[in-house]
């Protein structure tokens, strides 16, 4: 059972990891070119889906990483005993979770307040929203690339707890 709790737990961080890069190096360059109304449909119909698909992934690793932590040792009364925080693995394991808390809250940021309002702008063709716009595309952007790159970490930090720091 541990072992198809953590083959669930690598085919979600792909998905989740996974569909992020491709909307950071695949989708964002394809629509370059297109018009502002075609781009902000565009990106509203990718974002709802990957949000769906994505929010499951991310369901699937808190549940399965909660399994294999357990299935790891790693105890409620583990959690509560300070010597687990100084060990490289309960250092390592509370910097990942720190972590997947703070991909969860940025993405729901991203996902329910700056994604909508800029693609609710770019449908508008209003000049007077131009400099709002761009103000939310780039918000949107940056936290995008933030909770990619903060994600790339959570999959280093996965790797350390299994294989140790690199250091």
């Amino acid at each position: 059972m541990y072992q198809l709790s953590v083959f669930i737990h690598i085919i979600a961080a792909c998905v989740w990891v996974g569909g992020q890069l491709f909307m950071a190096l695949v989708v964002v360059p394809a629509l370059r070119g297109w018009t502002d109304p075609e781009r902000g449909r565009a990106f509203s119909a990718l974002g709802r889906q990957f949000r769906l698909v994505g929010y499951v992934a991310l369901g699937a690793l808190v549940l399965t990483g909660i399994y294999n932590a357990g299935q790891r040792g790693v105890a409620w009364s583990t959690l509560a005993n300070a010597r687990f925080y100084d060990s490289e693995f309960g250092q390592v394991l509370t910097t990942k979770v720190a972590l997947v808390v703070l991909v969860f809250l940025l993405s729901l940021v991203h996902d329910l307040k700056l994604g909508p309002a800029s693609v609710k702008l770019l449908n508008q063709s209003e000049p007077a929203n131009e400099a709002l716009l761009r103000a939310y595309r780039k918000r949107a952007s940056m936290l995008a690339r933030l909770t990619m790159m903060l994600s790339l970490a959570i999959v280093f930090l996965a790797v350390a707890l299994v294989r140790g720091l690199p250091w």
